[in-house]
């Protein structure tokens, strides 16, 4: 006790300071912990709110984003499916057009036979009727005598059939 005598320590007058630190603090409590405390919760609040709202419009975005890619993909699907259709079409129309053309020819290439053996064989007519005025002819000097139309015609169809046969 003396050194806290030689301190000038006095009870009451520590008593008194403590008494004052306690009151001084409740009145603190009172006035300044709640409202900070309640300005904390919320802000909290509001940080948790925004939070949340971030989260949500993440997910809104990833949703957007996956039907985007889902329209793409489809869109990228369907450009294929009419590139293919288109290529497809231009091929059955190229053969349609290949076959035609090989129709036409043909037709053409008939058409043109068809002309030559029927030239060939006005030819050959011609030929046989000339062939069979000059044996007339020269039969008629042969012989030196007319024959009867009869006899004409028969010798003439008999020349005709030699000529065929020889060709």
């Amino acid at each position: 006790m003396d050194a806290l005598k030689a301190l000038n320590f006095d009870f009451w007058t520590f008593f008194f300071q403590v008494i004052n630190l306690l009151v001084v603090i409740g009145i603190l409590y009172i006035l300044a912990y709640k409202p900070v405390t309640r300005m904390l919760l919320e802000r909290e609040e509001q940080i948790q709110g925004a939070l949340a709202h971030a989260s949500q419009s993440r997910e809104e975005a990833n949703a957007l984003l996956a039907k985007y890619e889902e329209q793409i993909k489809g869109a990228r699907n369907e450009a294929q499916e009419i590139i293919t259709r288109a290529t497809k079409l231009g091929e059955e129309m190229k053969e349609e057009i290949i076959t035609g053309a090989k129709e036409d020819a043909n037709k053409t290439l008939a058409k043109a036979r068809a002309e030559i053996e029927g030239e060939k064989a006005k030819a050959l007519a011609e030929i046989r009727s000339e062939v069979a005025s000059l044996v007339v002819m020269a039969a008629g000097k042969v012989i030196e005598k007319e024959l009867s139309p009869k006899d004409h015609e028969r010798l003439i169809s008999d020349f005709i059939m030699e000529a065929g046969e020889i060709q």
